[in-house]
């Protein structure tokens, strides 16, 4: 090979040279085209996602919670007063017996009901001062009431019972009871009486009747529903 042969292939080398791509900048073409790449696809996974998560709470999203409906009055339910045509002569509205007073430490309820020591349906026969009293324990107000037992619903078996309550209003039954609030039973009136003893021990010992709609003017549709609860 001459000399001037071998000048001739290398300027034609060194402008192939020339004319070539660098290394680093195609390197980095590359690297940039991988990026653009990846985020491509993680956009097109992160759209999917949320599809998918959509679908899925559509199919199974949980149900509202419902709404708590009012409770359905009956013949035990708190408040629920006697039929006026039960009510004996005298009673007046307000009358704590007439009905089942709703703000009370327990509420009147046939579960309630049926946790009671003693209940049954009698005739007031008698009314003297209260039998349950303690000297180491603050008086209350109380009176003994005797009764002719129609019905025990539980407790006892006897024809009578004897149980201290809330007194009568003054006057009660004659026309003259004017005080709100205040019981009007007299001899003759007859009840539906529960309790418990005062002090504990037997259901009859120490009996006392319970207010808040556990002791009322007797009804037969309450006694009916009294009658039920308890056995």
């Amino acid at each position: 090979m001459n000399q001037s042969t071998e000048r001739e292939l290398r300027e034609l080398f060194a402008a192939d040279a020339a004319d070539a791509p660098d290394e680093l900048a195609v390197a980095a073409a590359a690297v940039r085209r991988v990026h653009r790449r990846r985020r491509t696809l993680l956009v097109a996974v992160s759209v999917i996602a949320v599809i998918v998560a959509a679908g899925v709470y559509g199919v199974h999203r949980p149900a509202a919670t419902p709404q708590a409906q009012p409770p359905v009055t009956s013949s035990l339910a708190p408040g629920a007063s006697a039929p006026a045509a039960d009510l004996p002569a005298g009673v007046e509205p307000g009358d704590p017996l007439a009905f089942g007073a709703a703000q009370c430490v327990k509420p009147y309820s046939p579960k309630t009901l049926a946790e009671q020591a003693f209940a049954f349906d009698g005739t007031v026969t008698a009314i003297g001062p209260a039998r349950t009293g303690r000297s180491t324990q603050p008086p209350r107000d109380l009176r003994s009431v005797t009764f002719q037992v129609h019905t025990w619903f539980r407790g006892g078996s006897a024809g009578t019972a004897v149980v201290d309550m809330s007194p009568p209003a003054a006057g009660a039954g004659t026309g003259d009871a004017t005080s709100e609030h205040v019981p009007a039973y007299r001899i003759g009136t007859r009840l539906l009486v529960s309790g418990t003893p005062r002090w504990g021990g037997a259901p009859l010992a120490d009996p006392i009747a319970w207010g808040c709609g556990f002791t009322r003017y007797y009804s037969p549709s309450v006694a009916a529903g009294w009658a039920t609860a308890t056995r």
